[in-house]
């Protein structure tokens, strides 16, 4: 039989090798990063320990420095996890999970960059069925992408909002918007803002590249496009619990 023939799931042998392969090397290179990391977050957490023996006011910024750090790592930590997931044959572990609530905790999580960064960042939850079945850990890092390419657009501009909301569609889906106050993104309004984007440099694409993958994973969509102001849109629809096998 030819390498390149089909299988009964429709899937060429060729192909199906390639997975394997890239499954292999996924989780080779996720298991060499997460060794690294686990040793830098202990530490760090060691380091964390030692200030608590300093005098109070030096202390105070090796501690926020810590801290912050911390934070980084263990978000490296997250997005490792969240690539190697995609590869696994096991998949996402799927839970019941309130998508505002993921939002809050990221937003939490990523305050301190957004304030070292001059970004303010405004809210407005729907306070209707919010319930999803997702892997949190790969949807929190989703978000985290997202406000993060949001925030990188607006390291130039004197504008920087950001601003995140959700919304019901069609009673089947929950919209998640997170729209940047950048300004023009050098495309007009009816391009392909997502191809723009994921075209760009600094790890942008292929953060976009598997945020999409992510989302589409969970049975959603995710896209971007520009608003009037020639702002930044990124939109993601997810299917509402119960509503998974009509997405």
């Amino acid at each position: 039989m030819d390498d390149e023939s089909p299988d009964v799931s429709g899937v060429s042998r060729g192909e199906l090798e390639r997975l394997r392969t890239i499954s292999g090397m996924v989780a080779t290179l996720a298991h060499n990063i997460n060794q690294p990391l686990t040793a830098a977050s202990a530490y760090l957490r060691a380091a964390q320990r030692l200030t608590g023996g300093l005098p109070k006011e030096p202390a105070t910024p090796i501690v926020e420095t810590l801290d912050k750090a911390v934070t980084q790592i263990v978000r490296a930590a997250e997005a490792v996890r969240a690539l190697s997931e995609l590869f696994t044959d096991s998949g996402p572990e799927k839970t019941p999970v309130s998508l505002n609530l993921l939002i809050e905790e990221t937003l939490s999580f990523i305050a301190s960059e957004a304030a070292d960064a001059g970004v303010s960042i405004s809210k407005r939850l729907t306070k209707d069925d919010d319930c999803i079945v997702a892997d949190r850990f790969q949807i929190k890092h989703v978000l985290i992408n997202l406000i993060q390419i949001a925030m990188e657009r607006m390291q130039k501009t004197p504008r920087r909002e950001l601003f995140v909301s959700t919304t019901t569609e069609a009673a089947s889906a929950i919209r998640l918007t997170i729209q940047d106050g950048a300004g023009g993104s050098g495309e007009g309004e009816d391009a392909d803002l997502f191809a723009f984007f994921a075209a760009q440099e600094k790890g942008m694409g292929i953060g976009l590249s598997i945020s999409r993958t992510i989302v589409e994973a969970h049975h959603g969509r995710l896209w971007a496009r520009a608003n009037p102001e020639r702002s930044a849109i990124f939109s993601c629809d997810l299917p509402l619990r119960g509503q998974e096998s009509k997405g």
